[in-house]
């Protein structure tokens, strides 16, 4: 990676210049000192991928027609745990969109069995839990006491070698990670195997080095819990562990008993088409590059150049062909938020700030005739912005989305000029009216009501309703994970700029002699808390569509999770881990 990113990632800050009297004098202001841009336009312009060609969409449709023949001709065969393997398998890979009736059928029958004793073992019953619940069938939690003993263990993973206990107690892990609030047997659960796990991972480091493929599983679950686990990020994870499978001695006591053959077709299917919408998103991160090309907003260095990582994030969460619009809008107005947020915290002074957030509000320039030119700049960018946004929305549902995009908006904006007050009274307000400000000025409504409205999905009013605040709990507690989250992570670079309102600084204000270490045990449990809650709000019926949960469980929480699991991935993007992911899912072909 360090070679491409010295050949390629070659935008500099001296390329981000602005012409004289653009800004004004950067020494009476704060500033981020932010890296500049990582992705130049020469770079992604260069992607090439062959995948976008028709005659590998029809070789797609022709493999999966065989897997679908294969299935169909071995019912017998198949028993009721080789059929959930495939159910799981095909969610990992990201291809379960392609096998719907396989996939019901097998719920259906294996909801209809929970309850008649023939889920024997712990391994079939974990597995059997976690995909019925991860597909939104009521089931219980309790159907582990069984398996535990007086003094906190679990038993019943089987035979007594060792591939078919470490799969049945990865197989426990992971059905732990889908807990709802109250459920201490999962909590109980997770702690035991994970322990196991990490323990058998000590033993056979060596061993990973070697690609055993239920290793390399079992060290990317730990190392990417589920809350974090973002679709795309997975499927090409998935497909390296899948890769390995039909070379590796361990599967000679494979517990699902699958040929080689199977395998192989399904991995084909897998690889095919990853390939074939990364070759989709190069197409949309071309565009995306040209738009931010021309943009006035390139010309002010002092706020976080991320259009290449905003994209990034929603198109690992929100990736299918139809939703590119959605995909591009998000880019497009986060980057603009970006740009806003960095006016309200560092740049911009509490005297200019007060017209701006009206001009924001009333989308009135006249306001911000007399304010610095980076202003006239950033509202002229947002306003565009707005408009093609509005307009798309409007075409596809209507007037209705008037009323959410204008309500969003400017609490969102007022959120921010509060946060800009308390910086410049260096004021630390009480936790809970922090959270309360910090819920909305996260940005999160805003973000995801305008990728909800550009989605190709019918959204009446009452679902809107439904996913708007105050009604929304999905809207509530995605902003409110992102608010902590970011907090987690950025306390010490926002102190460093003067920013005293934080939950952290704000929770050790409320509880005098409370340390930082407090402070942060605190929310990580309060986070906790809101993660379990979404896991029942994401996995529970409902009449919502199931694109639009999964865009806010999918992108509002994992994603966040997974730019922030290290550091703040979007102010820091240079880091390794982000850098790998970007060129690994958008931009480098899986080889087969």
């Amino acid at each position: 990676m360090a070679g491409v990113q010295k050949e390629f990632l070659i935008s500099t800050a001296s390329n981000l210049g602005v012409e004289d009297g653009s800004m004004p004098n950067a020494n009476t202001r704060r500033n981020g000192n932010h890296h500049p841009n990582l992705w130049s336009d020469d770079f992604i312009q260069s992607l090439s991928s062959q995948y976008g060609d028709s005659l590998y969409h029809k070789h797609r449709e022709t493999l999966i027609n065989e897997v679908h023949k294969i299935f169909s001709n071995k019912e017998e065969e198949f028993g009721l745990l080789q059929r959930l393997w495939f159910v799981d398998i095909v969610q990992c890979l990201g291809i379960d969109g392609y096998f719907q009736e396989e996939i019901k059928t097998t719920l259906d029958y294996t909801y209809k069995c929970w309850n008649q004793n023939i889920f024997g073992d712990l391994n079939m019953t974990a597995l059997g839990f976690r995909m019925l619940r991860l597909n939104r069938y009521d089931v219980s939690s309790d159907v582990f006491q069984k398996f535990k003993g007086e003094k906190g263990q679990f038993f019943g993973f089987g035979p007594n070698q060792e591939y078919t206990k470490l799969a049945s107690m990865l197989n426990l892990y992971k059905a732990s990670e889908l807990d709802f609030p109250g459920e201490i047997i999962l909590k109980e659960a997770k702690v035991f195997t994970s322990t196991c796990l990490q323990e058998a991972m000590k033993e056979h480091g060596e061993t990973i080095e070697n690609k055993n493929p239920l290793l390399m599983e079992i060290e990317y679950i730990l190392k990417n819990p589920w809350k974090c686990r973002i679709p795309r990020w997975e499927t090409w994870n998935f497909i390296q562990i899948f890769k390995q499978q039909n070379r590796n001695e361990w599967l000679a006591n494979d517990i699902y008993k699958m040929s080689n053959t199977y395998r192989q077709k399904l991995l084909e299917v897998a690889i095919l088409d990853f390939n074939i919408l990364q070759a989709q998103h190069q197409y949309e991160l071309k565009l995306i590059s040209t738009w931010w090309k021309h943009s006035t907003a390139i010309s002010l260095d002092f706020f976080r150049h991320r259009h290449v990582e905003f994209y990034f994030w929603w198109a690992c969460s929100l990736f299918e062909t139809e939703f590119s619009a959605s995909r591009i809008g998000f880019t497009k107005l986060a980057t603009s938020l970006s740009l806003i947020d960095d006016i309200y915290d560092t740049f911009g002074t509490i005297d200019e700030l007060k017209p701006f957030t009206t001009a924001l509000i009333r989308w009135d320039i006249s306001i911000i005739e007399n304010l610095p030119n980076y202003m006239k700049i950033a509202f002229k960018f947002a306003y565009e912005i707005h408009k093609e946004i509005a307009s798309e929305a409007e075409t596809k549902h209507g007037p209705i989305v008037h009323k959410y995009i204008q309500n969003c908006w400017e609490s969102f904006i007022l959120s921010y000029f509060q946060e800009a007050k308390w910086i410049a009274s260096n004021c630390t307000p009480n936790f809970e009216e922090y959270v309360s400000n910090g819920t909305t000025s996260s940005g999160m409504r805003v973000l995801m009501m305008h990728s909800l409205i550009l989605m190709n999905t019918t959204l009446s009013d009452k679902i809107l309703e439904q996913l708007d605040i105050p009604s929304s709990k999905f809207q509530h507690l995605v902003s409110l994970i992102t608010r902590l989250v970011d907090d987690i992570e950025d306390f010490e670079d926002e102190k460093a700029r003067g920013e005293t309102a934080s939950s952290i600084e704000c929770y050790m204000k409320d509880n005098q002699g409370s340390t930082k270490e407090d402070a942060l045990n605190y929310i990580t449990s309060r986070v906790d808390i809101c993660v379990q809650e979404l896991n029942k709000e994401f996995l529970k019926p409902s009449g919502i569509p199931n694109c639009c949960r999964r865009l806010y469980f999918n992108a509002g929480m994992r994603g966040v999770f997974f730019l922030f699991k290290d550091s703040d991935g979007i102010t820091h993007s240079h880091q390794k881990e982000i850098c790998d992911a970007i060129m690994k899912v958008l931009m480098e072909p899986i080889i087969a």
